[in-house]
């Protein structure tokens, strides 16, 4: 796995260490048997998962310099974007939220099997996290690769992050649609679509797009809403 990881990065024209390919490999090892018994992922083929999840997380950094900065990632699943990030940013810090505990187990054990001391995690629904002063409006950055729609995701996500900060939504396909119609959102969330980044795959025709968001206002009291609203009734 380890030597084809190293081939396909380099692809994408990101080198890694053997350091950091000893982590992924055990990651990967990891996410293939909890798979077994949990539902991670629906990708397990070993150049998918090397593809689809590890270099899509980690290009954002070809394109975003995360330095000096704290990160959130709403919604991790099992660990992406968060957990390739932090491996290859020991120097910055990334707390990992997810509202399935089991979820928050795994990615306990890859922290503590790839020694990676730069991840905190979090047993939360975005909406209740983001009204706790311990994490609202604390971060630099918020990256999320969760399915939802742009509007919820900007309300999960946006309380997250310190005024200037940024949030980046990882998507696929077809998306554009989805900012247009996330104008309303914006404007009620105190912030702004500013860039896209978009990339193919290594060796693929598979597309993907990194929307950023820059926060320009504090955020009033009144959002997020109540666990359930956001996602029922988008802004």
């Amino acid at each position: 796995m380890k030597e084809l990881l190293y081939n396909i990065a380099k692809k994408a024209g990101i080198n890694l260490s053997d350091i950091q390919l000893e982590k992924f490999q055990i990651y990967y090892e990891l996410l293939i048997e909890t798979n077994k018994v949990m539902n991670l992922t629906a990708i397990t083929e070993e150049h998918d998962v090397i593809n689809k999840h590890f270099i899509d997380s980690i290009t954002l950094g070809k394109y975003i310099s995360l330095n000096g900065g704290r990160v959130i990632d709403v919604g991790t699943g099992a660990g992406f974007p968060g957990i390739p990030l932090a491996i290859i940013n020991s120097d910055i810090h990334f707390t990992l939220i997810d509202s399935l505990n089991k979820r928050i187990n795994f990615i306990n054990t890859v922290i503590d099997r790839c020694q990676l001391s730069n991840i905190d995690t979090v047993h939360s629904r975005a909406e209740d996290l983001g009204h706790n002063d311990k994490y609202r409006e604390k971060y630099d950055f918020c990256v999320s690769r969760a399915v939802a729609n742009m509007s919820v995701l900007l309300e999960y996500c946006i309380p997250f992050i310190k005024t200037g900060g940024k949030f980046i939504s990882y998507k696929a396909g077809n998306t554009e649609d989805e900012v247009k119609q996330s104008a309303s959102a914006q404007q009620k969330l105190g912030c702004k679509f500013i860039q896209l980044y978009s990339f193919k795959l290594p060796g693929t025709d598979i597309l993907r797009k990194l929307y950023v968001f820059e926060k320009y206002r504090k955020l009033g009291k009144s959002y997020p809403r109540q666990a359930g609203k956001p996602k029922k009734n988008p802004l």
